[in-house]
């Protein structure tokens, strides 16, 4: 039987989501994307021209889509992406780490990125 657009719609409120440790930190959840997020993702990762790779404070930018509270609603937006970036290296690259891992990225993911 399928599924109507009722029954579609009400799961974007169902987003799988998965308690990280991070050393130093504590507990962190870690959210699967949405379509929207990897939308962003992607424009963050290319700064939305094909073939181009952006690298400025990229790992910050992520983790503002990734990190989530417990009951799922965002933890930080897009604004908190500079002071993230201010952060320990070690603590942010574990989320992203942990979100690329939920989302079934490989490392390769810029490269993926930019190829599409």
């Amino acid at each position: 039987m399928a599924l109507t657009r009722e029954e579609i719609l009400a799961k974007r409120n169902v987003r799988q989501r998965v308690p990280v440790d991070v050393p130093g930190w504590g507990t962190i959840h870690v959210a699967k994307f949405t379509a929207r997020d990897r939308d962003r993702f992607e424009e963050i990762v290319t700064s939305g021209i094909p073939g181009r790779v952006n690298l400025h404070n990229v790992r910050a930018q992520i983790v503002t889509l990734l990190a989530v509270q417990e009951d799922g609603t965002p933890m930080f937006t897009e604004a908190d992406a500079d002071d993230i970036g201010k952060l320990d290296s070690n603590f942010v690259q574990a989320v992203v780490d942990a979100g690329f891992k939920l989302n079934g990225l490989n490392t390769d993911v810029v490269e993926d990125a930019v190829k599409n």
